[in-house]
Protein backbone atom coordinates (compact mmCIF):
# COMPACT_ATOMS: atom_id res chain seq x y z
CA UNK A 1 0.00 0.00 0.00
CA UNK A 2 1.16 3.43 -0.60
CA UNK A 3 1.24 5.09 2.24
CA UNK A 4 2.30 8.80 1.33
CA UNK A 5 -0.56 9.00 -1.60
CA UNK A 6 -2.87 7.66 1.22
CA UNK A 7 -2.09 10.54 3.09
CA UNK A 8 -2.27 12.94 0.71
CA UNK A 9 -5.97 11.53 -0.55
CA UNK A 10 -8.16 14.34 -0.23
CA UNK A 11 -10.93 12.20 0.95
CA UNK A 12 -8.83 10.38 3.56
CA UNK A 13 -7.65 14.07 5.23
CA UNK A 14 -10.88 15.02 5.09
CA UNK A 15 -11.77 12.01 6.77
CA UNK A 16 -9.13 11.77 9.30
CA UNK A 17 -10.81 15.75 10.13
CA UNK A 18 -13.98 13.91 10.69
CA UNK A 19 -13.09 11.45 12.54
CA UNK A 20 -10.95 13.04 15.16
CA UNK A 21 -13.21 15.11 16.30
CA UNK A 22 -15.91 12.45 16.65
CA UNK A 23 -13.11 10.46 18.76
CA UNK A 24 -12.77 12.82 20.44
CA UNK A 25 -16.62 13.63 20.96
CA UNK A 26 -16.79 9.96 22.04
CA UNK A 27 -14.38 9.79 24.25
CA UNK A 28 -15.33 12.24 26.48
CA UNK A 29 -19.07 10.86 27.54
CA UNK A 30 -17.25 7.17 27.70
CA UNK A 31 -15.15 8.21 30.47
CA UNK A 32 -18.02 10.36 32.09
CA UNK A 33 -20.64 7.56 31.41
CA UNK A 34 -18.43 5.22 34.02
CA UNK A 35 -19.74 7.75 36.85
CA UNK A 36 -23.16 7.93 35.12
CA UNK A 37 -23.88 4.09 35.47
CA UNK A 38 -23.22 4.64 39.63
CA UNK A 39 -25.39 7.33 39.64
CA UNK A 40 -28.08 6.55 38.04
CA UNK A 41 -30.07 3.28 37.56
CA UNK A 42 -30.79 1.11 34.38
CA UNK A 43 -34.65 2.30 34.29
CA UNK A 44 -32.87 5.93 34.23
CA UNK A 45 -31.24 5.18 30.67
CA UNK A 46 -34.41 3.06 29.67
CA UNK A 47 -36.53 6.29 29.83
CA UNK A 48 -33.89 7.85 27.85
CA UNK A 49 -33.83 5.49 25.63
CA UNK A 50 -37.22 6.04 24.44
CA UNK A 51 -36.72 9.97 24.64
CA UNK A 52 -34.13 9.56 22.44
CA UNK A 53 -35.46 7.24 19.97
CA UNK A 54 -38.57 9.39 19.52
CA UNK A 55 -36.35 12.53 18.84
CA UNK A 56 -34.30 10.52 16.26
CA UNK A 57 -37.10 9.31 14.48
CA UNK A 58 -38.87 12.84 14.01
CA UNK A 59 -35.52 14.46 13.88
CA UNK A 60 -34.75 12.33 10.45
CA UNK A 61 -37.56 13.61 8.75
CA UNK A 62 -38.18 17.09 10.66
CA UNK A 63 -36.65 18.72 7.72
CA UNK A 64 -38.70 16.54 5.05
CA UNK A 65 -35.12 15.97 3.70
CA UNK A 66 -34.37 19.05 2.22
CA UNK A 67 -31.35 19.12 3.79
CA UNK A 68 -29.77 16.78 1.69
CA UNK A 69 -30.26 19.17 -1.09
CA UNK A 70 -28.39 21.93 0.14
CA UNK A 71 -24.69 20.70 -1.30
CA UNK A 72 -26.35 19.96 -4.91
CA UNK A 73 -27.26 23.88 -6.55
CA UNK A 74 -24.46 25.20 -8.37
CA UNK A 75 -25.29 28.80 -6.84
CA UNK A 76 -24.40 29.58 -3.34
CA UNK A 77 -27.37 31.60 -3.16
CA UNK A 78 -29.85 28.65 -3.62
CA UNK A 79 -27.88 26.44 -0.88
CA UNK A 80 -29.03 29.81 1.42
CA UNK A 81 -32.27 29.55 0.12
CA UNK A 82 -32.55 25.42 0.96
CA UNK A 83 -30.95 26.33 4.31
CA UNK A 84 -33.62 28.48 5.10
CA UNK A 85 -36.42 26.17 3.89
CA UNK A 86 -35.28 23.30 5.43
CA UNK A 87 -35.24 25.69 8.80
CA UNK A 88 -38.72 26.46 8.64
CA UNK A 89 -40.07 23.19 7.64
CA UNK A 90 -38.39 21.69 10.98
CA UNK A 91 -40.51 24.73 12.55
CA UNK A 92 -43.65 23.68 11.47
CA UNK A 93 -43.19 20.51 11.85
CA UNK A 94 -42.36 20.83 15.63
CA UNK A 95 -45.00 22.88 16.14
CA UNK A 96 -47.79 20.11 14.38
CA UNK A 97 -45.77 17.61 16.77
CA UNK A 98 -46.21 19.50 19.53
CA UNK A 99 -50.18 19.54 19.16
CA UNK A 100 -50.19 16.08 18.58
CA UNK A 101 -48.27 14.98 21.82
CA UNK A 102 -50.94 17.61 23.97
CA UNK A 103 -54.09 15.69 22.52
CA UNK A 104 -52.33 12.31 22.60
CA UNK A 105 -49.76 12.12 25.44
CA UNK A 106 -51.69 9.49 26.88
CA UNK A 107 -52.39 6.85 24.56
CA UNK A 108 -48.86 7.50 22.54
CA UNK A 109 -47.05 6.30 26.05
CA UNK A 110 -49.01 3.23 26.27
CA UNK A 111 -48.37 2.35 22.77
CA UNK A 112 -44.20 2.41 23.08
CA UNK A 113 -44.09 1.51 26.87
CA UNK A 114 -43.15 4.73 27.86
CA UNK A 115 -45.16 5.65 30.64
CA UNK A 116 -42.39 7.22 32.63
CA UNK A 117 -41.67 9.32 30.45
CA UNK A 118 -44.37 11.37 31.61
CA UNK A 119 -44.36 15.38 30.88
CA UNK A 120 -40.96 14.94 29.45
CA UNK A 121 -42.82 14.06 26.09
CA UNK A 122 -43.50 17.71 25.24
CA UNK A 123 -39.94 18.25 24.96
CA UNK A 124 -39.29 15.83 22.39
CA UNK A 125 -40.64 18.09 19.51
CA UNK A 126 -38.16 21.29 20.84
CA UNK A 127 -35.63 18.69 20.67
CA UNK A 128 -36.49 17.33 17.20
CA UNK A 129 -36.49 21.19 15.89
CA UNK A 130 -33.07 21.69 17.38
CA UNK A 131 -32.09 17.78 15.76
CA UNK A 132 -33.87 20.09 12.39
CA UNK A 133 -31.47 23.04 12.66
CA UNK A 134 -28.50 20.73 13.09
CA UNK A 135 -29.23 18.77 10.16
CA UNK A 136 -29.62 22.31 7.87
CA UNK A 137 -26.34 23.69 8.84
CA UNK A 138 -24.32 20.37 9.08
CA UNK A 139 -25.40 20.14 5.34
CA UNK A 140 -24.33 23.44 5.09
CA UNK A 141 -20.97 23.26 6.19
CA UNK A 142 -20.52 20.06 3.97
CA UNK A 143 -20.97 21.97 1.38
CA UNK A 144 -18.32 24.41 2.09
CA UNK A 145 -16.16 21.34 3.01
CA UNK A 146 -16.18 22.95 6.70
CA UNK A 147 -15.01 19.79 8.28
CA UNK A 148 -13.02 21.16 11.21
CA UNK A 149 -16.13 22.98 12.44
CA UNK A 150 -18.72 19.79 11.67
CA UNK A 151 -15.61 17.98 14.05
CA UNK A 152 -15.70 21.17 16.44
CA UNK A 153 -19.52 21.23 16.94
CA UNK A 154 -19.52 17.91 18.14
CA UNK A 155 -17.15 17.98 20.41
CA UNK A 156 -18.70 20.55 21.49
CA UNK A 157 -22.55 18.66 21.92
CA UNK A 158 -20.81 15.71 23.44
CA UNK A 159 -18.94 17.44 26.01
CA UNK A 160 -21.41 19.34 27.20
CA UNK A 161 -24.05 16.34 27.18
CA UNK A 162 -21.97 14.46 29.45
CA UNK A 163 -20.71 17.40 31.57
CA UNK A 164 -24.59 18.62 32.34
CA UNK A 165 -25.85 14.85 32.74
CA UNK A 166 -22.85 14.10 35.01
CA UNK A 167 -23.99 17.60 37.12
CA UNK A 168 -27.78 17.09 37.42
CA UNK A 169 -27.00 13.75 38.57
CA UNK A 170 -24.68 14.78 41.49
CA UNK A 171 -28.19 17.16 42.08
CA UNK A 172 -30.00 13.82 42.58
CA UNK A 173 -32.40 14.07 39.19
CA UNK A 174 -33.15 11.12 38.13
CA UNK A 175 -33.80 10.26 34.42
CA UNK A 176 -35.04 13.94 33.86
CA UNK A 177 -31.31 14.80 34.76
CA UNK A 178 -29.86 12.41 31.13
CA UNK A 179 -33.07 14.32 29.44
CA UNK A 180 -32.51 17.90 30.15
CA UNK A 181 -28.19 17.20 29.38
CA UNK A 182 -29.32 15.69 26.16
CA UNK A 183 -31.32 18.63 25.20
CA UNK A 184 -29.64 21.02 26.17
CA UNK A 185 -26.06 19.66 24.43
CA UNK A 186 -28.19 20.22 21.17
CA UNK A 187 -28.49 23.86 21.82
CA UNK A 188 -24.25 24.57 22.73
CA UNK A 189 -23.75 22.11 19.33
CA UNK A 190 -24.99 24.16 16.76
CA UNK A 191 -23.39 27.28 18.00
CA UNK A 192 -20.27 27.09 15.56
CA UNK A 193 -22.04 26.18 12.73
CA UNK A 194 -24.47 28.96 12.86
CA UNK A 195 -21.22 31.02 13.11
CA UNK A 196 -20.48 29.70 9.80
CA UNK A 197 -23.86 30.31 8.77
CA UNK A 198 -23.69 34.03 9.08
CA UNK A 199 -20.69 34.08 6.99
CA UNK A 200 -22.99 34.11 4.16
CA UNK A 201 -25.89 37.29 5.71
CA UNK A 202 -24.79 38.54 2.31
CA UNK A 203 -27.04 36.36 0.45
CA UNK A 204 -29.79 36.37 3.44
CA UNK A 205 -31.30 39.59 1.34
CA UNK A 206 -31.73 37.68 -2.10
CA UNK A 207 -33.76 34.55 -0.02
CA UNK A 208 -37.59 35.41 -0.26
CA UNK A 209 -40.45 32.68 -0.54
CA UNK A 210 -40.37 32.82 -4.24
CA UNK A 211 -36.42 31.82 -4.07
CA UNK A 212 -37.54 28.82 -1.54
CA UNK A 213 -40.92 27.85 -3.55
CA UNK A 214 -38.59 27.71 -6.96
CA UNK A 215 -35.69 24.96 -4.93
CA UNK A 216 -38.67 23.01 -2.92
CA UNK A 217 -40.48 22.63 -6.10
CA UNK A 218 -36.82 21.47 -7.78
CA UNK A 219 -35.90 19.26 -5.12
CA UNK A 220 -39.63 17.74 -4.62
CA UNK A 221 -38.36 14.64 -4.59
CA UNK A 222 -36.86 14.68 -1.14
CA UNK A 223 -40.04 15.28 0.76
CA UNK A 224 -42.15 13.57 -1.37
CA UNK A 225 -40.44 10.19 -1.93
CA UNK A 226 -36.68 10.37 0.13
CA UNK A 227 -38.52 11.31 3.43
CA UNK A 228 -40.06 8.50 4.35
CA UNK A 229 -37.45 6.10 3.14
CA UNK A 230 -35.56 7.87 6.23
CA UNK A 231 -38.28 8.09 8.43
CA UNK A 232 -38.84 4.56 7.88
CA UNK A 233 -35.31 3.56 8.27
CA UNK A 234 -34.78 5.20 11.50
CA UNK A 235 -38.42 4.10 12.69
CA UNK A 236 -37.10 0.42 12.40
CA UNK A 237 -33.67 1.00 13.72
CA UNK A 238 -35.57 2.54 16.96
CA UNK A 239 -38.39 0.48 17.86
CA UNK A 240 -36.29 -1.63 19.37
CA UNK A 241 -36.58 0.75 22.21
CA UNK A 242 -40.25 0.67 22.02
CA UNK A 243 -40.63 -3.12 21.89
CA UNK A 244 -38.36 -4.49 24.37
CA UNK A 245 -39.77 -1.85 26.97
CA UNK A 246 -43.52 -3.42 26.38
CA UNK A 247 -42.56 -6.80 26.58
CA UNK A 248 -39.07 -6.70 28.55
CA UNK A 249 -39.55 -4.20 31.09
CA UNK A 250 -37.94 -0.78 30.99
CA UNK A 251 -34.86 -1.87 33.29
CA UNK A 252 -34.13 -4.46 30.34
CA UNK A 253 -34.34 -1.47 27.72
CA UNK A 254 -31.94 0.17 30.05
CA UNK A 255 -29.25 -2.45 29.88
CA UNK A 256 -29.89 -3.29 26.46
CA UNK A 257 -29.92 0.80 25.31
CA UNK A 258 -26.52 1.29 27.06
CA UNK A 259 -24.77 -2.12 25.09
CA UNK A 260 -26.74 -0.36 21.93
CA UNK A 261 -25.13 2.96 23.05
CA UNK A 262 -21.34 1.89 23.04
CA UNK A 263 -21.51 -0.38 20.67
CA UNK A 264 -23.07 2.48 18.51
CA UNK A 265 -19.87 4.32 18.84
CA UNK A 266 -17.69 3.01 16.59
CA UNK A 267 -20.56 2.95 14.02
CA UNK A 268 -21.30 6.32 14.47
CA UNK A 269 -17.47 7.07 14.52
CA UNK A 270 -16.79 6.14 11.14
CA UNK A 271 -20.32 5.56 8.94
CA UNK A 272 -21.34 9.39 9.57
CA UNK A 273 -18.05 10.65 8.92
CA UNK A 274 -17.29 8.99 5.81
CA UNK A 275 -21.38 8.99 4.90
CA UNK A 276 -21.08 12.80 4.91
CA UNK A 277 -17.22 12.61 2.75
CA UNK A 278 -18.89 9.94 0.26
CA UNK A 279 -21.99 11.76 -0.41
CA UNK A 280 -20.36 15.02 -1.15
CA UNK A 281 -17.99 13.37 -3.71
CA UNK A 282 -21.16 11.29 -5.11
CA UNK A 283 -22.99 14.49 -5.49
CA UNK A 284 -20.06 16.17 -7.07
CA UNK A 285 -20.08 12.84 -9.52
CA UNK A 286 -23.91 13.73 -10.14
CA UNK A 287 -23.30 16.89 -11.32
CA UNK A 288 -20.78 15.90 -13.98
CA UNK A 289 -23.36 13.28 -14.78
CA UNK A 290 -20.71 10.58 -14.44
CA UNK A 291 -21.05 7.36 -12.55
CA UNK A 292 -19.60 6.62 -8.92
CA UNK A 293 -18.53 3.24 -9.71
CA UNK A 294 -14.70 3.72 -8.56
CA UNK A 295 -15.59 6.01 -5.26
CA UNK A 296 -18.20 3.38 -4.31
CA UNK A 297 -15.65 0.11 -4.21
CA UNK A 298 -12.67 2.49 -2.74
CA UNK A 299 -15.09 3.71 -0.25
CA UNK A 300 -16.46 0.04 0.48
CA UNK A 301 -12.55 -1.20 0.72
CA UNK A 302 -11.85 1.44 3.24
CA UNK A 303 -14.66 0.58 5.18
CA UNK A 304 -13.70 -3.28 5.48
CA UNK A 305 -9.94 -2.11 6.39
CA UNK A 306 -11.32 0.35 9.55
CA UNK A 307 -14.47 -2.38 10.69
CA UNK A 308 -13.31 -5.84 10.62
CA UNK A 309 -10.60 -5.90 12.62
CA UNK A 310 -12.55 -2.80 15.22
CA UNK A 311 -15.33 -5.62 15.65
CA UNK A 312 -13.59 -8.42 15.34
CA UNK A 313 -11.58 -7.21 18.27
CA UNK A 314 -15.03 -6.09 20.33
CA UNK A 315 -16.40 -9.13 20.17
CA UNK A 316 -14.04 -11.40 22.09
CA UNK A 317 -13.58 -8.34 24.76
CA UNK A 318 -16.80 -6.65 24.92
CA UNK A 319 -18.85 -8.66 27.66
CA UNK A 320 -15.75 -8.72 29.93
CA UNK A 321 -14.86 -4.57 28.65
CA UNK A 322 -18.57 -3.73 30.59
CA UNK A 323 -18.59 -5.65 32.94
CA UNK A 324 -14.73 -3.95 34.15
CA UNK A 325 -15.33 -0.27 32.83
CA UNK A 326 -19.35 -0.26 34.09
CA UNK A 327 -19.21 -2.34 36.66
CA UNK A 328 -20.49 -6.67 36.90
CA UNK A 329 -24.01 -5.72 36.62
CA UNK A 330 -23.65 -3.94 33.58
CA UNK A 331 -22.24 -7.57 31.65
CA UNK A 332 -25.55 -8.29 30.66
CA UNK A 333 -25.60 -5.02 28.39
CA UNK A 334 -22.30 -6.82 27.10
CA UNK A 335 -23.98 -10.07 26.32
CA UNK A 336 -26.55 -8.23 24.20
CA UNK A 337 -23.86 -6.03 22.51
CA UNK A 338 -21.97 -9.42 21.23
CA UNK A 339 -25.50 -10.52 19.44
CA UNK A 340 -25.46 -7.51 17.66
CA UNK A 341 -22.10 -6.89 16.29
CA UNK A 342 -22.19 -8.74 13.09
CA UNK A 343 -25.48 -6.68 12.53
CA UNK A 344 -23.44 -3.34 13.43
CA UNK A 345 -20.63 -4.13 11.33
CA UNK A 346 -22.72 -4.82 7.85
CA UNK A 347 -24.86 -1.63 9.10
CA UNK A 348 -21.60 0.38 9.79
CA UNK A 349 -20.54 -0.69 5.84
CA UNK A 350 -24.10 -0.27 4.23
CA UNK A 351 -24.92 3.16 5.92
CA UNK A 352 -22.24 5.82 4.18
CA UNK A 353 -22.29 3.95 1.29
CA UNK A 354 -26.50 4.03 0.74
CA UNK A 355 -26.02 7.87 0.52
CA UNK A 356 -25.52 6.85 -3.08
CA UNK A 357 -29.14 6.86 -2.95
CA UNK A 358 -29.88 11.21 -2.10
CA UNK A 359 -26.84 12.40 -3.91
CA UNK A 360 -28.23 10.02 -7.57
CA UNK A 361 -31.46 11.33 -6.23
CA UNK A 362 -32.90 7.90 -6.48
CA UNK A 363 -35.32 8.32 -3.80
CA UNK A 364 -37.57 5.64 -5.00
CA UNK A 365 -35.09 2.76 -4.69
CA UNK A 366 -34.06 4.00 -1.47
CA UNK A 367 -37.75 3.98 0.25
CA UNK A 368 -37.94 0.52 -1.61
CA UNK A 369 -35.38 -0.89 0.46
CA UNK A 370 -36.01 0.94 3.78
CA UNK A 371 -39.40 -0.94 3.76
CA UNK A 372 -37.83 -4.04 2.89
CA UNK A 373 -35.58 -3.46 6.13
CA UNK A 374 -38.48 -2.41 7.60
CA UNK A 375 -40.58 -5.70 6.91
CA UNK A 376 -37.33 -7.80 7.89
CA UNK A 377 -37.35 -6.16 11.81
CA UNK A 378 -41.48 -6.77 11.63
CA UNK A 379 -40.87 -10.08 11.80
CA UNK A 380 -38.54 -10.79 14.18
CA UNK A 381 -40.90 -8.49 16.26
CA UNK A 382 -43.91 -10.92 15.19
CA UNK A 383 -42.49 -14.30 15.72
CA UNK A 384 -40.56 -13.40 19.21
CA UNK A 385 -44.21 -11.88 20.65
CA UNK A 386 -46.12 -15.10 19.14
CA UNK A 387 -43.74 -17.60 20.49
CA UNK A 388 -42.75 -15.35 23.51
CA UNK A 389 -39.21 -15.80 23.04
CA UNK A 390 -36.30 -14.40 25.74
CA UNK A 391 -34.69 -11.25 24.87
CA UNK A 392 -31.66 -12.92 23.38
CA UNK A 393 -32.84 -14.95 21.21
CA UNK A 394 -34.83 -12.38 19.62
CA UNK A 395 -31.95 -9.89 19.06
CA UNK A 396 -29.48 -13.05 17.60
CA UNK A 397 -33.24 -13.31 15.40
CA UNK A 398 -33.38 -9.69 14.86
CA UNK A 399 -28.82 -9.96 13.76
CA UNK A 400 -29.87 -12.84 11.39
CA UNK A 401 -32.86 -10.94 9.02
CA UNK A 402 -30.85 -7.93 9.41
CA UNK A 403 -27.74 -9.34 7.94
CA UNK A 404 -29.62 -10.79 4.95
CA UNK A 405 -31.39 -7.11 4.07
CA UNK A 406 -28.68 -5.27 4.42
CA UNK A 407 -26.86 -7.65 1.84
CA UNK A 408 -29.31 -7.49 -0.70
CA UNK A 409 -29.34 -3.35 -0.04
CA UNK A 410 -26.06 -2.96 -0.72
CA UNK A 411 -25.90 -4.89 -3.86
CA UNK A 412 -28.50 -2.83 -4.86
CA UNK A 413 -26.96 0.49 -4.08
CA UNK A 414 -23.41 -0.80 -6.17
CA UNK A 415 -26.00 -1.14 -8.60
CA UNK A 416 -27.07 2.80 -8.50
CA UNK A 417 -23.68 4.17 -8.28
CA UNK A 418 -22.55 2.35 -11.76
CA UNK A 419 -26.23 3.88 -13.13
CA UNK A 420 -27.11 0.37 -14.20
CA UNK A 421 -30.51 0.70 -12.41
Amino acid sequence: MNFKKLLKSDFNKNFATLFSGSVLAQVIPLLVSIVLVRIYDPEDFGVLAIFNAMVLIFTSAINLRYEFAIPLPKEDVDAVSIAFLSMIVAFLLSIFLLIVFFFLKQPLLELIGGQQLGNWVYLVPFAAFLGGLYNALNYFSLRFKQYKTIAGSNVIRSTSNASLQLGFGFLGFNHAGLILGTFLATVFGNYKMVKHFFLFRNHFKEVNRFSMIKNAKRYKKFPLISVWGIFINNLSININNFFISNLYGVRQLGYYSYGYRYLNMPLSLISSNMGQLFYQICADCYKENKPATKEFISTFKKLLVICVPVFAVLYFVIEDLFAIVFGEEWRVAGTYSKILLPLFLIRTVFGPLSMINPAFERQGIAIMLQIFLFGGNIAAFLVTYLYRLELTDFLKLYTVIGIGTYCISLITSFLIASKKI
